[in-house]
């Protein structure tokens, strides 16, 4: 039977679970950003892990309908993941979109899986053959596996880019730059560079949320916080923000007397043990606060003092973005797509670290620069709060929810031409 006209573009979006950090709140923004006069969304998801905080309740507030599909998990599982290709083999059929929109390694692999297997079906029935958008927050080719993985990962992706898939979504320059130049994944007319986008409203007015996390703390105004804000997973790599508040002990011990550090996620309770044996051993005692998964980052964002990133590997850092949308001054491991929001470097490493337009950044593993850049941090409060407010400045130019909505918005209707 043929396909019906329609004035709406279908967009299936599949994501491998809806845990709160950068590509779940990415979903978000479009799934209530994108117009609904001209397009349709589904959106499919897996389940999100008990000790994680989930944004569903979130989308469905916002009027966001989606499906769990129990099967669809980040582990490897041939017998879920098989179960989770025929799920959503059975939703491209039901849904008959025009856009398949994969987010995560996982979901990109089994949704563009189904995509190969159902569009010859699809022609012959008449239907829409579904073009595929997949977007990278990040990517599994270091950081997260070991060789062998990594390995099969990488063959996966280039299959998948040079059969099943339309565009590739880089969310910053260097990310594109890493997935097709150096790890060479697709077409370079394949990709296109969309900056995530960030709902920046909630950051208006932050004299309330600085004076009310402060109080739940009980911070004096003396007091100096340094947050590390995000998920608690080995590619996060927190035990460096352990080693980073010991060499700042070690480095200034009267600046490490005034400040606390504040490590702002969930994980799982195996890892929690391990961070918080990590701190007893490097006797930071009660200068290390685990505050878990937070829902206010209206609050806690304002509260801090300075903002720490420790990753082996990130795409484009909500955390970055969040605290630059408060004018925070940023120290931060230069890894993936971190340069590309802290600026062109403007001097180079001659103090254990290097200044950009817009923050601080240390090589990967650095403890001593990253403990250096604090200090700096704390001793120059007058440049510091430059770098914070140029953030802020560059993040609320070129990162809102709104410009993202468009661009995507714009790239969906780009496959009509």
């Amino acid at each position: 039977m043929p396909e019906p006209e329609t004035k709406k573009l279908r967009v299936l979006r599949v994501i491998a679970r809806l845990n709160v950090g950068g590509p779940a709140k990415h979903v978000a923004w479009l799934m209530s950003g994108l117009d609904p006069e001209r397009f349709e969304q589904r959106l499919i998801a897996g389940p999100v892990p008990a000790n994680e905080d989930d944004l569903g309740p979130w989308l469905k507030a916002q009027g966001a309908a989606y499906e769990i599909l129990p099967s669809l998990q980040r582990e490897i599982s041939p017998a879920k993941d098989m179960a989770a290709l025929a799920a959503l083999l059975g939703e491209l059929a039901r849904f008959r979109p025009h856009i398949l929109a994969t987010h995560t390694a996982k979901a990109g692999f089994l949704g563009r899986a189904a995509l190969l297997i159902y569009r010859p079906y699809a022609r012959l029935r008449g239907w829409p053959a579904p073009k595929a958008v997949h977007t990278f927050h990040g990517h599994t080719f270091h950081g997260y596996f070991g060789p062998a993985k990594t390995r099969l990962f990488l063959f996966l992706e280039r299959f998948l880019a040079k059969n099943a898939t339309w565009r590739i979504v880089a969310i910053s320059p260097r990310m594109f730059q890493e997935i097709h130049q150096q790890y060479r994944v697709g077409r370079a007319g394949q990709f296109v560079t969309v900056p995530l986008g960030i709902d920046l409203d909630i950051f208006r007015d932050t004299g309330a949320g600085r004076e009310r996390f402060r109080r739940e703390l009980d911070a004096g105004p003396e007091e100096f916080l340094v947050g590390a804000v995000g998920r608690i997973a080995p590619v996060k790599n927190y035990g460096l923000f352990l080693e980073a508040a010991a060499r700042l002990r070690g480095l200034r011990p009267e600046l490490f007397a005034k400040t606390r550090f504040l490590l702002i996620g969930g994980g799982s309770g195996e890892d929690m043990a391990e961070l918080r044996r990590g701190s007893q051993a490097l006797g930071l005692g009660p200068k290390m606060v685990f505050l878990g998964n937070r829902s206010d980052p209206e609050n806690f964002f304002p509260g801090l003092d300075a903002l720490l990133l420790t990753s082996l590997n990130e795409g484009t850092p909500v955390a970055i973005l969040e605290g630059g949308a408060c004018g925070l001054p940023v120290a931060a491991t230069g890894v993936g797509g971190v340069p590309d929001l802290l600026g062109e470097k403007t001097s180079g490493p001659a103090q254990g670290f290097e200044s950009r337009q817009r923050g601080l950044t240390a090589p990967s593993h650095d403890a001593e620069g990253l403990a250096a850049a604090l200090a700096w941090i704390m001793d120059n409060p007058a440049p510091a709060g430059a770098l914070g407010r140029e953030l802020r400045r560059y993040v609320r130019a070129a990162h809102g929810k709104d410009r993202l909505a468009s661009d995507i918005g714009g790239l969906y209707l780009s496959s009509l031409d």
